[in-house]
C-alpha cells in the first residue's frame, strides 16, 4: 500500500511538471512573437478568417390556425381532398461507364474447328448432350477467361470442355474512345451429338 502510494506521488509530481513546462514554452513563445519588430526576419504571418455568413432562415410552412369543431349531429366523414402525385425527373451523369464493356456481337479473330475432339468422352459414351454458360471477361488483347455459370447436366466435364473451348477463342476486344478496354462476353456453349 505505501509503495502504491509513493507510485502514485511520483506520478502526479512529473504530471505537474510536464503541464508546468508546457505552459512556460507556450507563454514562451507568445512573448517573443509579441516582441518581434516589424524588421525582425522571424514574423509569423498571423491571418484571421473572417466570420462565417449566418445560414438562411429556414422557411417553414405555417400550420392552419385550429378550428373549432363543427357542432354536427350527422356523423358523416367528408372525402379528403385528392392529391395529385409530382413527379421530378433527375439525371444523374457519372461520367464514362466503369468496368467491362458488354460485349454482344463479337467479331471472333480465332475459333477452334474440330468441337467434337472438346467434347467429354464419358458423355459422348452414353449419347448425353449438355449446355455450358460461360461469363467470360474479354482482355485488351481479345483472350478470354471464363467462369461456369450454368452446366447442365452437372458432373458430366461439360463445364471443364466449355472452358478449354474458351481458352482457345480469340476476339476483337471492345473499344472505348479508340482504345481497346477489357469487355465482358456471356458464351453459351452447346454440346450436341449428330
Amino acid at each position: 500500500m505505501t509503495q502504491s502510494l509513493g507510485m502514485r506521488a511520483t506520478s502526479v509530481a512529473a504530471s505537474a511538471v510536464f503541464i508546468g513546462l508546457a505552459v512556460f514554452a507556450a507563454f514562451s513563445v507568445t512573448i517573443s512573437l509579441q516582441t518581434q519588430g516589424a524588421d525582425s526576419p522571424f514574423v509569423i504571418p498571423v491571418f484571421q478568417e473572417a466570420a462565417p455568413e449566418a445560414p438562411p432562415p429556414i422557411a417553414r410552412p405555417q400550420a392552419p390556425p385550429p378550428t373549432a369543431p363543427a357542432q354536427e349531429t350527422d356523423m358523416a366523414v367528408a372525402d379528403p381532398p385528392p392529391q395529385t402525385e409530382t413527379t421530378t425527373d433527375v439525371v444523374f451523369d457519372f461520367g464514362p461507364p466503369v468496368g467491362p464493356t458488354e460485349i454482344t456481337n463479337p467479331r471472333w479473330l480465332r475459333r477452334p474447328q474440330s468441337l467434337a475432339s472438346y467434347y467429354p468422352r464419358r458423355a459422348l459414351a452414353r449419347d448425353i448432350s449438355g449446355l455450358v454458360v460461360l461469363d467470360c471477361l474479354v482482355d485488351t488483347n481479345g483472350a478470354l477467361n471464363c467462369a461456369v455459370v450454368a452446366e447442365t447436366p452437372t458432373n458430366w466435364g461439360f463445364g471443364e470442355a466449355a472452358l478449354r473451348i474458351a481458352q482457345d477463342h480469340r476476339m476483337v476486344p471492345a473499344m472505348r474512345d479508340g482504345q481497346a478496354v477489357q469487355g465482358r462476353y456471356r458464351m453459351r456453349v452447346p454440346f450436341e451429338l449428330d
